[in-house]
C-alpha cells in the first residue's frame, strides 16, 4: 500500500467532510438567526398593544380599478314610481317627496331596505350603510357587484325620516357606465391593510378595529367621470370616539378619515 497516497486521500476526505459540516452549521445558524430577527406579525403587534379586532376576511382577491360617470336622469324613468313627487336637479340628483309617510316599524333596517328596493329607481343597486339618529337620515351607497362605493356623493341614497321614524323623502344620485379595467391584480388582505395603518401610527394601543369591509373609493375625480380603486374600510374605536378610515387595497395608501363622537 502506498501510505503517502492513502494519507492524502484521507486528508482530502476529512477536508470535504469538515467543509460540509461547516456549511451545515452556518446554514443552521443563519436559519436560527433569521427566526430571531424576522419581523413580528401584525397579529402579534396588535396583541402586544392590547388592540382588539373582530374576525377578519382572510381570502385575497383579484380586482381591478373601475371608472364611472354620474348618471343623467330623465323624467320618463320614474313613471312607474307612484305616490311620490319627483324633482330632478341638474340632471344628476333626484329629490322625492312621498305623498304620505312610509311606516318603518321604528326605523327597522328590514323595512327601510324593503322601501328602497320597491320605491326607488334601481333600488336593489344600493346597500345599507348607516343611520344618523340626530339628523334622522339613513344612508345607502351604490354597489358594484357586491362591493360598496364608499363615500361617493355621485352614488348614494339618503332617506329622510320624520319624528316618528317614518320615511318622508329621499335624495338619490347614481353612477353609470361603470367599466372595469381588464387587468385584475391581487389586493391586500385585511391584515395587510391593517399593518399599513399600524406602521403609519394610525392604530392606538388599547383600541378596537371593527367593521372591516372591502369596497371601492374614488381617488381621481374629474368633471364628468371618476376613477375608483379597491379599498379597505375600517372603524378604529378608542374610548368614546370612532374614526372611519380607508386604505387603498393595492398600495396601502391611506385616504381621508372622518371622526365621530
Amino acid at each position: 500500500m502506498d501510505w503517502n497516497k492513502t494519507k492524502t486521500i484521507f486528508i482530502a476526505v476529512f477536508l470535504v467532510l469538515d467543509l460540509f459540516l461547516a456549511v451545515m452549521f452556518f446554514n443552521k445558524y443563519d436559519a436560527s438567526r433569521f427566526e430571531v430577527i424576522k419581523e413580528t406579525s401584525i397579529e402579534e403587534k396588535l396583541q402586544s398593544d392590547r388592540i382588539e379586532y373582530e374576525r377578519m376576511p382572510v381570502d385575497a382577491e383579484e380586482l381591478s380599478i373601475i371608472t364611472a360617470k354620474p348618471k343623467i336622469f330623465s323624467e320618463k324613468e320614474f313613471f312607474f314610481l307612484t305616490k311620490q313627487k319627483m324633482t330632478i336637479n341638474n340632471g344628476t340628483e333626484v329629490i322625492s317627496e312621498l305623498d304620505k309617510p312610509y311606516d318603518t316599524d321604528g326605523a327597522t333596517r328590514e323595512k327601510i331596505i324593503s322601501f328602497v328596493k320597491n320605491n326607488v329607481l334601481q333600488g336593489d343597486r344600493y346597500s345599507y350603510w348607516k343611520r344618523n339618529r340626530d339628523e334622522k337620515t339613513v344612508i345607502f351607497y351604490q354597489q358594484f357587484g357586491d362591493k360598496k362605493l364608499f363615500k361617493n356623493i355621485s352614488g348614494y341614497l339618503k332617506v329622510q325620516l320624520d319624528d316618528a321614524d317614518n320615511i318622508i323623502s329621499y335624495t338619490q344620485t347614481m353612477l353609470s357606465d361603470i367599466d372595469e379595467n381588464r387587468e385584475e391584480e391581487a389586493v391586500l388582505t385585511a391584515f395587510q391593510a391593517i399593518d399599513a395603518l399600524y406602521k403609519n401610527g394610525r392604530i392606538q394601543p388599547d383600541s378596537e378595529i371593527a367593521n372591516a369591509e372591502l369596497g371601492y373609493y374614488t381617488f381621481v375625480r374629474l368633471t364628468e367621470a371618476q376613477v375608483l380603486s379597491p379599498t379597505w374600510y375600517f372603524q378604529l374605536k378608542k374610548d368614546e370616539k370612532t374614526e372611519e378610515i380607508y386604505v387603498n387595497a393595492f398600495d396601502g395608501s391611506i385616504y381621508q378619515t372622518e371622526k365621530e363622537s
